[in-house]
């Protein structure tokens, strides 16, 4: 098999030589994916060995059992880590979007793999110009005075070179050259290594497992994020959105294609770059506002909001925040998103009754409701802790001894629900990542969406205060009586 690859390698080569640029880099995609799927089977087929084997050597539930499970998560997590990097594009994506799945995923999974968020490879000057040229069908030297050869950011997909245009500063964001053949292929593989798994697992206690489903999910928004146009009025719909808030900016689009834009640059400070923030707290606030707002008011999600995306920067004395990156979002239509609101709001003041009612409208599963607490606001159904709060030693042992916070459990909680709660969720652990990192705590950040949830409901408005004041009365009296309102 290995010495079919290197020949494919040898005959991509020669054939290349009498291609169009673009046409050359189509090809050696295809290549590069067809390459990349020995390392992403080897990987599976050593995964699957450790979960299926290694660790049924060990009685289920018991303080060995998690010992052993614990450290053949880590040894996936590296596996993983490993994959993203040497195979970039597709799988470096997969691998940054499971590190963002903070307590959903177990935790060796999403400590190892966040060093992804940050981190992308660059291709070289001559691939980007490119695919520059072949996108405006125009010299690179007539769309641009300056271009800097070196790129200044490189994420999973595409990378950004500073320019001058029309006499602007400018940003320019450049999709790699292969990628237009060779995701469809490596996509294919990741579906066929999904399916595999699901046979795998159909046959043990784990079946609730379907990565089928979640590789459907993840490639829906990869296809919308490869296309550079749906980004730009994803962009537009947020500007327009948040148009009377000056503490919020998108930068504007001068020209764009479907693997190239050109935009305002803006020079900032990453968010989680916190020692030359002027106010880190002020900046959880404004970060926790918007996307407040962007769930419970508009339902329009940007749903990639690592630190490489939000910048904040010095205006009119003030610090704002520059959102970039505008590829990922999820949009909820009104129904969901009132359904979403109450059950919110019922969950927050112990009303387990209507969020049962309102976890049936959104299509979840009656068996799946008691974990929707554990998701949202980090707390179990019987919890008797203050809003934000840690788990006691008591509740964890109360989690593991129940069998309750599995990745099954998730998981089959999650495929229940429409894919826009679930990216909902990855968006909220993010800013809860940045609102930690920035000096927030969780129960600011709780009562602050709690608070959006109430006041964009589509009551009157004195009855959006009435039911704010009911939910903090609600809290006061459980948190200081151990009360729970009927």
């Amino acid at each position: 098999m290995l010495r079919k690859a290197i020949l494919l390698g040898a005959f991509t080569t020669g054939c290349t030589f009498f291609m169009p640029p673009q046409q050359k880099k189509d090809l050696q995609g295809f290549t590069a994916g067809f390459i990349n799927s020995f390392s992403a089977i080897k990987t599976l087929i050593e995964s699957l060995y450790d979960y299926q084997v290694e660790l049924t050597k060990y009685e289920y539930n018991t303080e060995e059992y998690h010992q052993q499970r614990s450290i053949i998560h880590q040894r996936v997590a590296d596996r993983i880590l490993r994959l993203s990097i040497e195979n970039k594009g597709v799988y470096l994506k997969a691998g940054q979007y499971i590190g963002n799945l903070e307590r959903v995923m177990p935790r060796e999974f999403t400590q190892t793999l966040r060093v992804l968020q940050d981190q992308g490879p660059q291709v070289s000057f001559e691939d980007v110009k490119i695919v520059l040229e072949y996108e405006f069908q125009k010299p690179i030297q007539e769309l641009f005075t300056s271009f800097s050869h070196k790129a200044i950011a490189a994420a999973s997909l595409a990378q950004v070179h500073q320019a001058t245009y029309d006499g602007k500063d400018v940003a320019v964001k450049v999709q790699f050259p292969q990628l237009r053949v060779q995701y469809r292929y490596d996509l294919m593989i990741i579906h066929n290594i999904a399916k595999l798994c699901d046979f795998v697992v159909s046959n043990t206690s784990t079946s609730q497992l379907n990565f089928s489903d979640l590789f459907t999910t993840f490639r829906k928004a990869l296809e919308k994020e490869l296309d550079f146009t749906l980004e730009v009025q994803n962009a537009e719909i947020t500007r327009n959105n948040f148009k009377n808030n000056s503490r919020i900016y998108i930068p504007q689009f001068y020209q764009y294609s479907q693997r190239v834009i050109i935009m305002e640059f803006i020079d900032g400070v990453k968010i989680n770059d916190v020692n030359k923030l002027k106010n880190p707290r002020e900046c959880a606030n404004i970060l926790i506002d918007m996307f407040g707002q962007m769930i419970f008011k508009h339902g329009h999600v940007h749903c990639d909001a690592h630190p490489g995306n939000i910048l904040i920067r010095e205006q009119n004395g003030k610090q704002q925040l520059v959102l970039l990156d505008h590829g990922f979002y999820t949009d909820i239509d009104q129904e969901m998103l009132q359904n979403f609101r109450c059950l919110w709001n019922n969950i927050a003041k112990f009303n387990y009754k209507q969020v049962e009612q309102y976890a049936l409208k959104l299509g979840i599963k009656k068996d799946h409701i008691e974990f929707l607490p554990l998701i949202f606001f980090y707390r179990t159904i019987s919890s008797k802790k203050k809003l934000g709060d840690a788990f006691s030693i008591e509740e964890r042992q109360y989690l593991r001894n129940k069998d309750l916070v599995t990745l099954e459990n998730i998981n089959a909680l999650l495929r229940s629900m429409p894919p826009e709660i679930m990216f909902i969720i990855r968006a909220a652990n993010l800013v809860g990542i940045h609102n930690a990192l920035l000096g927030g705590t969780t129960r600011d950040r709780l009562l602050k969406f709690t608070e959006y949830s109430v006041k964009n409901s589509e009551k009157s408005v004195w009855k959006q205060k009435f039911e704010w004041i009911k939910l903090k009365i609600a809290l006061f009296l459980f948190e200081f009586f151990g009360l729970i309102p009927k």
